[in-house]
């Protein structure tokens, strides 16, 4: 794999629920390469987001290992975390209206992060034009959010979190309020923005449409990677069950249904093959 942009090892988050104590990450392992366009599915309550707010250092990790672009998320202090999210991430959030200020043009919304850097003003316009273009919405530049559609403020949203030209663009569910066709010509946008520039994307996401856009599909099941999907084309692709470095693998489900695993398995090596049964199926040593 290329050098990796995101390394996590041994990830775990724990958060208060009232007076619960939930574990949201347990010992998670995962890497992202730089310049990899990556999404990670999961079921509600999986994880995927909480990795996303550790990755974009909202929340402190509870124990394990989270690095990005050099950074050490486990501890890093404020003055770090403001360069941080300044030169190094971009972030769009599932509620798009979170990354617009509603007064100002789009235009004026791209050149907005880039006001507390050293970037000259002819360079700000030529950025902003730059992804306003990319994102097909140049037409539309004059324009406030409330006059633009929901695909058009999508598209906005990701031009300013991709104004400061981050290493690594972190989306949660980018295509969630759109139609199928409208999340597919924004995916496409995306993604040549993406090659252009070499910037990492790594987006969490319920819709399954996503995936054959991406370079890499890694699936979460109870705060650990389980699964690891790579598209070898329009419409084919290889899915690998993920080993951790502890040894432990996640079997999935509709093979544990299907097998009617539960409780203890039998595994067994065979002309090299690990072969994983119900504890009856084999006889006793």
């Amino acid at each position: 794999m290329r050098d990796l942009i995101v390394d996590c090892r041994g990830l775990f988050h724990i958060y208060k629920n009232s007076s619960v104590e939930v574990v949201a990450l347990q010992g998670l392992d995962m890497g992202v390469a730089q310049g990899e366009m990556m999404a990670v599915v999961g079921r509600s309550g999986s994880g995927k987001t909480t990795l996303l707010n550790v990755l974009a250092a909202m929340e402190v990790p509870s124990a394990g290992a989270a690095r990005v672009a050099g950074f050490d998320l486990t501890n890093i202090t404020t003055a770090q975390k403001d360069r941080y999210r300044r030169e190094t991430i971009g972030y769009l959030w599932q509620n798009v209206q979170l990354n617009l200020i509603p007064e100002l043009s789009a235009e004026a919304n791209v050149q907005f992060p880039m006001l507390g850097t050293k970037v000259h003003p002819s360079q700000r316009r030529k950025r902003a034009s730059f992804l306003l273009e990319a994102f097909g919405i140049l037409h539309r530049a004059k324009h406030v959010p409330s006059h633009l559609s929901l695909g058009e403020n999508q598209r906005l949203g990701l031009a300013i979190s991709l104004a400061n030209d981050p290493r690594l663009l972190l989306a949660d569910e980018p295509t969630s309020q759109l139609d199928r066709d409208t999340a597919r010509g924004v995916l496409e946008d995306l993604r040549a923005v993406q090659r252009e520039s070499g910037t990492t994307v790594l987006l969490v996401t319920h819709d399954h449409t996503v995936e054959r856009h991406m370079d890499r599909v890694v699936a979460i099941r109870d705060g650990r990677t389980s699964t690891e999907t790579r598209w070898l084309g329009d419409e084919t692709s290889t899915e690998r069950v993920i080993l951790d470095r502890a040894g432990r693998m996640q079997i999935p489900s509709v093979y544990v249904e299907k097998l009617g695993l539960k409780d203890r398995v039998r595994v067994r090596l065979a002309n090299h093959e690990v072969i994983v049964s119900r504890d009856e199926d084999l006889p006793s040593d």
